[in-house]
């Protein structure tokens, strides 16, 4: 029952999830928003994602991954306030990649999406037009038969003695 009712329930989550994307979108692309996050050597790309690179000193690169990762968590904190600033710290996300070949990371920093993925809403439409199919058959056949499901009520009521 409960794949049933997450059929019609995805719907809505998929809006809330594009609701949040537009607001995040929209909100870090004012230019406003734009010249602090450049300010702080963090840039926005056509999706809305807000992204930066925290290059390593050479004493850190040679430390033990953990001190590397420390590092990182350090320098993703001093972004805090700004994301504060522009509303956005509630719904906000890092996502750390190491670039091959320097002592860098690229962080993107971007909203938690699960509904909002085209296998996910392929999948879900798929799901949503089988079950509303049968749904439509199943009415049909109710409508076609209407009149011997009244005749088997009537039969049950009066074996029922009402």
């Amino acid at each position: 029952m409960n794949w049933l009712l997450n059929t019609f329930s995805y719907w809505q989550e998929l809006y809330q999830e594009i609701r949040i994307w537009w607001i995040f979108r929209s909100t870090s692309r004012k230019p406003v928003n734009v010249k602090k996050l450049n300010d702080n050597e963090l840039r926005v790309d056509w999706l809305g994602r807000i992204y930066g690179v925290i290059n390593m000193p050479e004493e850190v690169v040679t430390a033990a991954p953990q001190v590397q990762q420390a590092y990182v968590l350090q320098q993703i904190s001093k972004w805090g306030p700004l994301t504060t600033e522009m509303g956005l710290s509630d719904i906000i996300f890092p996502e750390i990649d190491r670039l091959p070949g320097t002592n860098g990371y690229l962080v993107i920093m971007w909203p938690q999406y699960d509904a909002l993925g085209v296998w996910y809403i392929l999948g879900n439409l798929i799901k949503t037009s089988a079950v509303s199919f049968v749904l439509f058959l199943l009415g049909k056949l109710i409508w076609t038969n209407r009149n011997n499901i009244a005749d088997l009520f009537h039969k049950l009521i009066e074996m029922a003695g009402l």
